[in-house]
């Protein structure tokens, strides 16, 4: 098929992405003969073991830096998927439907350089300058990636896979990878300065928020290529609540409502205009522990922390509000019943210039009470 398919030259591009459609639909194209018909290829290949087996949700290539330009890359229409075998209804093709949660999983554990995900284009493509990539949990995610390119056809050398990059210390969930760091991107509301470049892909610059408004972090960093930037809100405009005994709380610390006092002797409640968070919820399928339920003034709602707690551990609720509350004299906090769901004493902590600022003199009131051992 390959040599007649060659043979050809009348067929404009589009009729020939027509016929390789047509022909593998009646499964007269085999992969290698799409492969090799193919303009240009990219992959990514595992570089460290995966465990298990290798996950991946989904899968976008693009032609900048930023991740702001998708490359167009639909199966059977502008390319083929390419992937190691799968397991059963886990198909390359997946990743690459964005709307699908079913994606790609491997039918095995991968030893390094073993598995390998990507697209080949039937016509000319943009090179892949950034990708998104979302992975399993661990050892269920590759750790190190390698994305690696293949010429097609048409005089060239189409056997050889030839590597790009390589990234390293990839983390578990949604990834941003890049082959170098875009421009040192501005921060509204504050001054970056002091950068410093540690490779193509590595960078840290400080940031420095105008007076007046304050960041949980001081600093942005390219990391993989990929910029993180801080914001800058409004000091006081983000209020946790930090459990500081018992030491640790297990299996999770619960909070059926809570309330901000402006008023010492719990009175004047502060208007909760804006959005709840928390260092993470517990996940369960048919009931939702989202930190809204904490602020929402009914205790038949709750939040429920991801996992144990420890003493000046991850484990807060809070809130982002528009603007500053003004002062914070009191909070009432409402627990279940059974003692290992509750905090015995915890703090209140507001946005600050740089972090998180514990407030003082706070009247603290916990629900139900606990009682105190003889």
């Amino acid at each position: 098929f390959q040599k007649a398919f060659q043979a050809m030259p009348f067929l404009a591009i589009r009729q020939k992405q027509l016929l390789l459609q047509a022909c593998l639909g009646a499964g007269l194209l085999g992969a290698e003969d799409q492969l090799e018909e193919a303009t240009v290829a990219w992959r990514l290949v595992n570089a460290e073991a995966v465990q298990v087996a290798w996950q991946v949700r989904s899968l976008q290539f693009f032609e900048d830096e930023s991740c702001t330009r998708p490359i167009d890359a639909v199966p059977n229409q502008t390319g083929m998927a390419l992937g190691s075998a799968s397991s059963e209804m886990t198909g390359a093709s997946y990743v690459f439907a964005l709307q699908s949660p079913r994606g790609w999983e491997t039918s095995e554990h991968c030893d390094p350089g073993q598995c390998h995900l990507g697209f080949a284009w039937y016509a000319e493509a943009a090179a892949v300058r950034c990708l998104i990539v979302q992975q399993g949990d661990t050892n269920f995610h590759a750790p190190s990636i390698t994305l690696q390119r293949r010429d097609g056809a048409k005089g060239k050398n189409s056997a050889a896979w030839s590597d790009e990059v390589t990234w390293t210390a990839v983390e578990a969930g949604r990834s941003k990878l890049a082959l170098s760091c875009p421009a040192t991107p501005a921060v509204k509301l504050a001054t970056v300065s002091d950068c410093h470049r540690q490779g193509p892909r590595s960078q840290e610059c400080k940031v420095h928020c105008q007076e007046g408004y304050g960041t949980l972090e001081s600093r942005m960093r390219c990391v993989h290529g990929a910029w993180y930037t801080p914001e800058c809100l409004p000091v006081a405009s983000l209020v946790r609540l930090f459990p500081e005994t018992p030491s640790r709380l297990k299996p999770y610390w619960v909070v059926l409502d809570a309330a901000l006092y402006s008023a010492e002797d719990c009175t004047s409640p502060i208007e909760m205009d804006g959005l709840a968070m928390s260092s993470g919820e517990y996940v369960i399928k048919y009931a939702s522990y989202h930190p809204k339920n904490a602020w929402d003034a009914n205790p038949e709602t709750s939040w429920a922390s991801r996992g144990p707690c420890i003493a000046s551990g991850p484990c807060w609720v809070g809130f982002r509000f528009r603007q500053d509350p003004g002062p914070i004299r009191c909070v009432i906090v409402e627990h279940p019943e059974g003692e290992q769901y509750q905090a015995s004493s915890l703090s209140v902590q507001t946005l600050g210039r740089t972090g998180w600022d514990t407030l003082l003199g706070v009247t603290v009131r916990l629900v139900p009470q606990r009682k105190q051992e003889l």
